[in-house]
C-alpha cells in the first residue's frame, strides 16, 4: 500500500519529485566521476611506472645515498653471475640495465658548429620488458634490431636535426675517466607521452653501453619482475641471503617510488575530503527540496490523519516516497556517471605537464571502480532516506488540527 501511495504522490507532485530526483542524480554522478578520475590517476601511475622501474631493483652498495649515483664506481661487476644467483619461484623476469650520462652530438661534415644535447643513456636488452611507453611509442623504425644502433625520441631528433637512418655521436667518459665516443646509426624514433622521458633518455643495447664505458660484464642495476608485486618485500628478504648487504642494495618498488606513493596517498585523502564535503552539500540541497515538498502537503497529510492514518503509517508513507526517489535518482546518477567515466576512459583527460615530471603520461584515463559505484549508490540512497526521515518526523509530530490549519 505504501509503495502505491508513494508512486501516486510522486506523480501528483511531479515537479517537486523531479527536483529531488535531479539533485540525487547530480550528486551520485559527480561522486562517480571524481572516483573514476582518482582511480584512473592511480592506475596510470602503476601502469606507467611499474613496468619501467620493476618490482625490485638491485644496485651496488652506496648508490642510493651517493652524491652522484651515476658515478661509474657504483657499477655491479660480474652481472651475469649475480643474476644467476637470483633464485625464487616468484621471480618471472630478471634484466640488467646500464644507465650513464652522455652527450649526443650531431655529426657534421662541414665547419659549422655541431648541435649537442646532454641526456642519460640506457643500456638495455633489445627485447627489454621495461620502458613500455618507449617500446609501444615507436613512431619510426625498430627498437635496437640485433642490438645495434640507437633509439632516440622525435623531440631529440628534431633538436639535433637528425633523422631515422642517420647517425648521432655518443660522447661519454669511461671508467678510467677518459673521454670516449662512438657514432651510432639511428634505428628508431619514439614518442612516449612524457616530456621527462622524451627529452631526457636515449637507448642503446647493453653491450654497446659496456663498450662505451669500458665496463665489460658490468651493469648499473638489475631489475626484477615478480608474479605478485605485493610480495616484493618478501622476495627481497630471500634475495638478501644470496646477495650480502655489504655489497648490494635491494629496494622494492614501494621504496623506489616512495615519494610518489606519498603524493598519491595525499591525493586520495584530499579526494575523500572533497567527496565528503560534496555529500554534505548535496545532502543539504536534497533535504531542503524534500522538506519543501513535504511541507507543501501538510494539509493533505492532516486529512489522511483525520480519516484514520496513524503517525507511524504517515512516517512510513513519506519515507517510502523519499526512498524511491533516492533509489531512482541514485541509479540514474550512477548510470550517467559511469557513462561519463567510460567516455573519458577512451579519450582521456589532459592534465598538462604536471604529471609528466613524475614519470607518467600527461593524459589521465579514468577507470570504473565497482566498489566506488556501490558506495555512491548507497550514499545517494542514504542521503535521500535520511533527509526524508527528518521531513517525515517533522510532519508526523504535528497534530491533526495543526496539520489541517497549516498555511
Amino acid at each position: 500500500m505504501f509503495f502505491q501511495l508513494a508512486l501516486r504522490n510522486m506523480l501528483k507532485h511531479f515537479k517537486r519529485s523531479v527536483v529531488v530526483f535531479v539533485a540525487v542524480l547530480v550528486a551520485v554522478a559527480v561522486l562517480t566521476l571524481v572516483g573514476g578520475v582518482v582511480s584512473g590517476l592511480t592506475s596510470s601511475f602503476l601502469d606507467s611506472l611499474l613496468p619501467a622501474t620493476g618490482h625490485l631493483q638491485i644496485q651496488a652498495q652506496g648508490t642510493e645515498n651517493a652524491i652522484n649515483p651515476m658515478d661509474l664506481k657504483y657499477l655491479i661487476p660480474n652481472a651475469n653471475e649475480v643474476m644467476a644467483r637470483l633464485k625464487d619461484p616468484r621471480i618471472v623476469h630478471v634484466e640488467k640495465i646500464l644507465s650513464f650520462p652522455a652527450l649526443l652530438v650531431q655529426p657534421v661534415e662541414t665547419n659549422t658548429r655541431a648541435k649537442n644535447l646532454g641526456l642519460q643513456g640506457q643500456g638495455v636488452d633489445p627485447h627489454t620488458q621495461f620502458f613500455t611507453t618507449v617500446r609501444e611509442g615507436l613512431t619510426q623504425g625498430r627498437f635496437l634490431p640485433g642490438g645495434r644502433g640507437i633509439v632516440i625520441s622525435e623531440t631529440v631528433a628534431r633538436l639535433l636535426d637528425v633523422k631515422l637512418g642517420g647517425s648521432v655521436m655518443v660522447l661519454t667518459t669511461d671508467r678510467s675517466n677518459a673521454p670516449w665516443y662512438q657514432e651510432l646509426k639511428i634505428t628508431g624514433l619514439f614518442r612516449s607521452g612524457s616530456d621527462l622521458v622524451d627529452q631526457g633518455l636515449f637507448f642503446v643495447s647493453h653491450k654497446t653501453a659496456e663498450e662505451l664505458l669500458d665496463a665489460d660484464g658490468m651493469t648499473r642495476e638489475i631489475r626484477i619482475l615478480i608474479k605478485n608485486p605485493d610480495q616484493s618485500a618478501e622476495v627481497r628478504d630471500v634475495l638478501k641471503k644470496e646477495l650480502p648487504p655489504s655489497q648490494f642494495e635491494i629496494r622494492t618498488w614501494q621504496e623506489v617510488l616512495g615519494s610518489l606513493l606519498t603524493i598519491l596517498q595525499l591525493l586520495n585523502v584530499v579526494s575523500a575530503f572533497l567527496r565528503v564535503f560534496f555529500v554534505i552539500v548535496a545532502a543539504s540541497v536534497i533535504a531542503n527540496s524534500i522538506l519543501m515538498s513535504i511541507l507543501e502537503r501538510v494539509r493533505e497529510y492532516g486529512t489522511l490523519r483525520a480519516i484514520g492514518l496513524k503517525r507511524r503509517q504517515l512516517w512510513a508513507m513519506v519515507l517510502t516516497e523519499g526512498g524511491l526517489l533516492g533509489l531512482f535518482g541514485s541509479l540514474a546518477g550512477l548510470a550517467v556517471g559511469w557513462i561519463g567515466v567510460a567516455y573519458l576512459a577512451q579519450v582521456g583527460i589532459d592534465v598538462g605537464s604536471a604529471t609528466e615530471y613524475f614519470g607518467f603520461s600527461s593524459r589521465i584515463y579514468p577507470a570504473l571502480n565497482l566498489a566506488d559505484g556501490v558506495f555512491n549508490l548507497v550514499a545517494g540512497l542514504l542521503i535521500a532516506v535520511l533527509s526524508t526521515a527528518y521531513a517525515a518526523r517533522t510532519v508526523a509530530r504535528l497534530s491533526v488540527v495543526d496539520s489541517l490549519n497549516h498555511p
